[in-house]
């Protein structure tokens, strides 16, 4: 065993090239993921300002905001704004509405500051750098006090190898480099998609994520991982789900003038996700860097598509990577990925 160094909060380490802006784009507002969970102070607090506003949720088995009609949170304004925040203030949000998509990691170099990207303020549009300070801000809990949602304390490269952080760090300077130059992912992480499952199967999965549908924005975008999955592994013709994610595509394209290529996009989020160093703990790097080659191979297909669509590049992949991001992010990928055998 290598040896074990205690994982540090301080000092904040920001990923080089990493950029985010919230613009109010308004798709982590709506039925992408759960609402929640709430603390009951949060709970309490919210319900004094509308008292409808949250509840106990049997889906998610833990207090969560309310939705509206159109699956967006019950507190989501007309112009995609938050009432509370309008109203009251950033700081009487739930802290998880103040941290998305933040995430932050302790390791024994320190704190590592990372992203969701299942966001199109995240991925679209001129965003300035993003800098520890920035960060902190939302990171932090209302009493001030900062916490980790994962202690990273060695790194696991396969079933059999495991190396002290700093040795890590050594290997993913290059890594993060290529990413950055433009280098395809499958070369950058040495990675192909689609490996070897123990106790699953590709087409499986799909057929698993195509049922799975339910008529919210994370049920389409299941079924749009799942459909590319059969189009990819057994060459059917691909039958795409509705786009219900468009309009807050379409406010972020509106602010975007600049466009960045395809391939920012999407190296900009497999960078993020290989400094989140989350993956060292269960599941190592090999497997990681394979099921990440997945992800990649099945957002450039849905990129490809909508690109022939008409919609411009970076956008096209951007709307891709919020799929490929939300249910990577699911029970159903999370169950799947300890059977990969890269």
């Amino acid at each position: 065993m290598p040896p074990r160094e205690k994982p540090l909060l301080e000092p904040v380490r920001v990923r080089e090239g990493a950029a985010y802006r919230c613009f109010g784009d308004g798709l982590c507002c709506t039925d992408i993921h759960g609402l929640g969970p709430l603390t009951l102070v949060e709970l309490k607090a919210v319900r004094k300002i509308d008292r409808v506003g949250a509840g106990h949720s049997d889906e998610f088995e833990d207090y969560m905001l309310r939705t509206a009609a159109d699956g967006g949170c019950h507190f989501l304004l007309p112009n995609q704004w938050c009432s509370i925040h309008s109203t009251k203030g950033p700081e009487h949000k739930p802290h998880g509405c103040q941290k998305f998509p933040w995430g932050f990691t302790a390791t024994p170099t320190g704190g590592r500051v990372h992203t969701e990207h299942r966001c199109p303020c995240r991925t679209l549009g001129d965003r300035p750098p993003l800098t520890a300070e920035r960060a902190l801000e939302s990171l932090r809990e209302h009493d001030g006090s900062l916490d980790s949602d994962c202690d990273v304390e060695t790194v696991k490269l396969d079933k059999r190898r495991e190396i002290p952080f700093r040795r890590w760090e050594a290997l993913e300077t290059p890594i993060l480099a290529a990413l950055a130059s433009g280098v395809h992912p499958f070369e950058a992480l040495s990675a192909k998609p689609f490996p070897g499952l123990s106790k699953s199967s590709w087409p499986k999965l799909a057929q698993e994520l195509i049922d799975a549908r339910d008529g919210s924005r994370f049920g389409f975008a299941l079924a749009w991982f799942g459909d590319t999955i059969l189009h990819l592994v057994d060459g059917k013709s691909p039958r795409e789900p509705l786009r219900p994610w468009a309009d807050a595509f379409d406010r972020a394209e509106a602010r975007s003038p600049v466009a960045r290529t395809s391939r920012e996009v999407l190296n900009d989020f497999v960078a993020d996700h290989l400094y989140s160093v989350k993956w060292a703990v269960d599941i190592g790097y090999a497997v990681f860097a394979a099921e990440m080659a997945t992800r990649v191979a099945i957002a450039e297909s849905i990129a490809t598509r909508l690109e022939a669509r008409g919609l411009r590049a970076d956008r096209a992949m951007a709307e891709a990577i919020t799929i490929v991001e939300i249910v990577g992010a699911s029970e159903h990928w999370e169950t799947l990925v300890p059977t990969i055998r890269p």
